[in-house]
């Protein structure tokens, strides 16, 4: 059995990325177009089975933006362009999607988007300029659902406008120059002609979407499985397989067991203790590679003592996240010193400093802010009273590791006197509470999160988890610094690249002293494919949500 690395160098991805920014920005005349190569499949037919541990929250391409939805709804959809939020596809480098080409004005103001000629929806309706004005406008609606996707299409508070002078060409007007506009919008396109009336949250499309990406969905059977099959007439091609089918398998280690038994032909990832029994078995190819991702605590500072940086502070000292990756990542996952990820420029593991793990200094901290052990009961007591926060994660039956965490750092807070309820709950159940909506009411003091494959190179993208604005509303942990919220506005306007990527860089000091959230790891990431399929044109990568940069190249060893 081969122990393959995935085949993506971060340097050279930083590189390109920056090169391309810096072209659109300081050259915007210049058109830039992805070429196309030919691609012919060796072998034909055969079905992937892919191990998932639940339920999609929905497959509509402008509401959903779970990993558990993402995972399925990368095969189904296309954005315009790939290399963004969402759809990080490429490792972070601005690709064309449905959007062949693309010219930027002079003055940075003006993006006119060129669509594909004949790219078909899956029920043979073509697309159309104005399925794409649907979707940036349905994002767009202050009513609508889109509220996680809402803040990049806008500026100052403001809808960016979008236009239609033809079926193939799609015209962005903005009101200042942008260094995250082509990033922003990688959003799964979706068809007006089925959506339009629908409800985002709970309309039909949610479980019977239509897309143009190279597998339609067929069957949806809740709690056990999803059924696409290859789109015949997908712009790329015809995929080489005949199917994919995601397997439901809520357990962790009976998601590995049917790997191992031939049920299931991919499992992303691999759990560390599980690593070593697949790299042994010579039916399987193991890929392993540093996901860009950012798992974190975040606290709700709306909710005494929590307003209270020092307490924030103290919580951080006295949590080993090392430790967390040794014991529950087995290893696999790299302590992340940043509220932003590797991949952005500017990150450096030690640049960043003040919060090793001291639990002595973390009680002499909360002793200091007025959290301390007044009745001598052993837990630490705020206003009067016992301080006993509540800890909401999700249910270690569906999203894989989270209450893991949740219940390590539980522990590590019991040892300094802070007495937490922990509430686990069901995927579902958390994003329809936490994430669906941009409202001030939440159901926790903590809630461990995290984001895998959405920002790539561009830091101006993490706005949705730090800014909170008038036309958006709070991110979902209720963050509201008003010097952050304006170095990230600020930010995005500024066409030179070094000064843009210094205020960014400022952003992120400011962030790591007030502390909105606990920054605990990102993830090295195995993937293990039964060696039946012959990977080497999709090519492996972690970075995109269905684990191939062209999941239509994929094929069976004849």
């Amino acid at each position: 059995m081969r122990q393959m690395p995935v085949r993506v160098s971060r340097l050279w991805v930083v590189l390109l990325s920056v090169t391309l920014v810096c072209t659109a920005l300081i050259a915007p005349s210049v058109a830039w177009a992805q070429t196309d190569e030919a691609f012919t499949c060796p072998n034909t037919g055969g079905t992937l089975v892919i191990a998932t541990p639940g339920d999609p929250v929905s497959l509509n391409g402008v509401y959903a933006n779970d990993g558990l939805s993402v995972a399925v709804l990368s095969y189904i959809y296309n954005p315009l362009v790939l290399g963004g939020r969402t759809w990080v596809g490429l490792n972070g480098e601005v690709h064309g999607g449905l959007a062949e080409s693309w010219d930027i004005s002079e003055d940075g103001l003006t993006y006119t988007f060129n669509l594909r000629e004949g790219v078909m929806w899956h029920d043979g309706e073509p697309l159309t300029a104005d399925d794409v004005i649907f979707t940036f406008q349905t994002i767009q609606d202050p009513e609508g659902e889109s509220v996680q996707f809402r803040g990049g299409f806008l500026q100052n508070g403001e809808p960016i406008p979008f236009e239609a002078p033809d079926d193939h060409t799609v015209v962005a007007t903005l009101s200042q120059p942008s260094a995250t506009f082509l990033t922003d919008i990688t959003v799964p396109i979706v068809p007006r002609h089925v959506l339009e009336g629908q409800d985002l949250r709970e309309g039909p499309f949610n479980r019977e979407p239509v897309g143009t990406g190279p597998f339609k969905l067929v069957e949806w059977r809740t709690g056990e499985s999803l059924t696409l099959e290859a789109f015949d007439d997908y712009f790329w091609g015809r995929p080489c397989l005949d199917r994919v089918i995601f397997r439901i398998i809520p357990d962790e280690q009976a998601r590995v067991n049917a790997l191992l038994t031939g049920e299931v032909d991919l499992l992303s990832p691999v759990p560390g203790a599980s690593v070593e029994r697949v790299q042994q078995d010579d039916n399987f190819n193991l890929y392993t590679a540093e996901e860009d991702s950012l798992f974190f605590i975040a606290f709700n500072p709306l909710n005494p003592p929590l307003d209270n940086v020092l307490v924030r502070q103290a919580l951080f000292v006295a949590l080993d996240r090392q430790a967390i990756v040794d014991t529950v990542l087995q290893g696999f996952g790299i302590v992340n010193n940043s509220h932003f990820s590797a991949p952005v420029p500017f990150y450096e593991q030690d640049k960043l400093g003040g919060y090793d793990y001291d639990p002595e200094r973390a009680a002499a901290m909360l002793d200091e802010a007025g959290v301390t052990d007044a009745d001598g009961d052993g837990w630490r007591d705020f206003d009067g009273a016992t301080w006993e926060p509540q800890f909401v994660s999700f249910n270690l039956g569906t999203a894989s590791r989270y209450g893991e965490v949740a219940q390590v750092a539980l522990a590590y807070w019991e040892d300094v006197g802070v007495k937490v309820n922990l509430e686990l709950k069901d995927f579902g159940v958390l994003v329809e509470e936490i994430y669906a909506e941009n409202k001030w009411e939440k159901p926790f003091d903590f809630h461990n999160s995290g984001v895998a494959n959405e920002f790539g190179v561009q830091p101006g993208a993490y706005w949705v988890f730090y800014t909170t604005t008038e036309a958006v509303g709070p991110n979902f942990m209720n963050y509201n610094n008003p010097d952050v919220n304006a170095l990230f506005e600020e930010a995005a306007a500024i066409v030179d690249y070094d000064a843009r990527m210094a205020m960014y860089e400022e952003i992120e000091q400011v962030l790591w002293e007030d502390l909105p959230s606990i920054p605990l790891y990102r993830r090295t990431v195995p993937v293990a494919l039964s060696a039946r399929y012959n990977p080497d044109d999709a090519v492996v990568d972690v970075s995109t949500g269905t684990n191939f940069k062209y999941p239509e190249r994929l094929y069976m060893n004849p």
